[in-house]
Order: structure tokens, then sequence, then C-alpha cells
């Protein structure tokens, strides 16, 4: 993999790379990318981490998975279960609670406003309502990896948006080998998640950087970019940008 990329107005984030520092049976939490649009942390939580109950007044919190059981109740919903690239939502003034579930610690990146904090907690609700399913994205409480996976044809390209609120549009996008997508420079900075399968990044200059699942890459205010699929079959990734 050629990284002449690196410092010129992109940012490669390597998942694997950052677990790898931590205790694997520790609690940690990692901010990976703090925009002034949203500060994004990598938190990885092991088996009896205490619940942690909080409320954000004024605005959304959401979540993607990366790895592991998981376990959210947001608001008066009943509790869900998240897997691998599911996106959970917890719109602003609704409480929520994470716990892991499974024997190993969970995965998972959350993307919360600048300022946030815990300091207003949450109380448990007196009854629970069911998760809505068959409501149209975005902004779901839960939107499941597999079902987008399945909502789309295998073999065109799709899109469709998840997270749509003031500080983001979160696009989930799949593209088939060799699609090649063009972007001018934007006014802010803008990431990819890769959920599936590869991809090339290009510069104006030429200059390559191959991504693969498990990789997030921050594109800075002003950087021009191609992206092209390189995997034999779909490639799927999260695209976070500013309204």
């Amino acid at each position: 993999m050629t990284n002449k990329l690196l410092g010129n107005g992109f940012q490669l984030i390597r998942i694997p790379d950052l677990v790898e520092k931590h205790d694997p049976n520790g609690r940690w939490i990692e901010i990976i990318i703090n925009d002034g649009r949203n500060r994004v942390g990598l938190i990885s939580a092991p088996p009896g981490t205490p619940p942690d109950p909080h409320i954000h007044p004024a605005n959304n919190e959401w979540w993607f998975v990366f790895g592991g059981k998981t376990q959210w109740q947001i608001g008066q919903y009943e509790p869900l279960k998240a897997e691998y690239g599911d996106v959970v939502v917890a719109p602003a003034g609704y409480s929520h609670d994470i716990r892991t579930t499974g024997d190993k610690y969970s995965l998972r990146v959350v993307v919360m406003h600048p300022n946030s904090n815990h300091n207003i907690r949450g109380i448990a609700p007196s009854r629970y309502i069911p998760v809505e399913y068959d409501l149209p994205n975005p902004n779901l409480i839960h939107t499941k990896f597999e079902s987008i996976k399945k909502d789309f044809d295998e073999n065109a390209n799709d899109s469709q948006v998840v997270v749509k609120d003031n500080r983001n549009i979160t696009t989930y996008v799949q593209t088939q080998n060799n699609h090649k997508e063009s972007f001018e420079p934007q006014m802010f900075d803008h990431w990819i998640v890769v959920f599936e399968g590869e991809y090339t990044i290009s510069d104006k200059n030429g200059n390559d950087m191959n991504i693969i699942q498990g990789d997030i890459v921050v594109i800075e205010a002003n950087t021009a970019y191609s992206i092209t699929t390189t995997s034999k079959s779909r490639s799927i990734r999260l695209v976070n940008t500013s309204p």
C-alpha cells in the first residue's frame, strides 16, 4: 500500500491497529476525529462494563458497530441488539444505555457533538415500545447493515441515507468493481468508513492509497480526490458529509 496521500489532505485510521494499542480486556475510548462538526471516538467495552444511561438534550448521538455483541436501550424503545455495520441513533433528548452482551469486548464508534458530555443522567422507562423497522430512513433508531445489503441490488451501484441532521448526512454507498467516482473540493472535512470490500483513493497528482474493510479515511476540506472500487464483488462504505 502506498501512503503518499497521508498528510496531504488525507488521514488514514486503521481500526485493527488502534485496537492493538490497548488492553483487549480494558474499557477505553480513543478520539479519532475532531473536525468541528463532530467528535468521533472508538469505544471498546468488555463484558460487565457498568451501565451509563444519560441524555443529550440538544443534539443527536449515533454509533456504528465494528465488532462484538452490544445491546442498546434508546428512550422508551425495547432493548435492541446491534451487529457489525449497523447504525444506531439516539435522537436529542432520548436517554440511552449501551451494554456489551457477549463474552468478549464489543467495539463501536460514537459520533457526538463536540461539546457532548454525560452530565444529565437517564431514567429507566416505565414501559417499552417496539423498535420500528418498517419506517423509511433516515434517522431510524436502528438500521441493520444486513437489511441494507438485502435491499440493495447486489449487482448495481446504490445508496441509502441513514443519518441526516444539522451536523451530518451519512450514507451507505454500494459500488461495483472498477466503478470510479471523482469529487471536487468540499468546504468541510468528510470521512469514509469501509464496511465491505476494497477501494483505491487517488489525489489530483495521481498518488494512490488502498483502503480495506476496517479502515476510516478523513478527507480534509478543499481536497479533490477520486475513489475506485477494486474488490471483485461489491464494496460498501459509509460516507459522512456536512449538510
